[in-house]
């Protein structure tokens, strides 16, 4: 899987488990909601600057972020 979507998709997880909008979110994160909507698709690169906006949004640390299977990480619980 490409970075770009495997980040995205993260994002979007974490975001859609916090129940938030895209519209909140960016707004939380202070990114543009259509910058994130790119972001989430897989289809802009994202700076370390702006990821970590997004990972305080979502009050978790980038080790978190990236300790996940999209990224070798650990496995999903089921």
């Amino acid at each position: 899987m490409d970075i770009k979507v495997a980040i995205g998709e993260r994002i979007a997880q974490l975001r859609k488990a916090k129940k938030l909008s895209q519209q909140k979110f960016s707004y939380e994160a202070e990114i543009e909601r259509s910058y994130l909507t790119h972001v989430e698709k897989g289809r802009k690169n994202i700076s370390i600057d702006t990821l970590i906006k997004i990972t305080d949004a979502l009050e978790i640390s980038l080790k978190e972020f990236f300790n996940h299977e999209l990224f070798g990480g650990k496995k999903k619980s089921k």
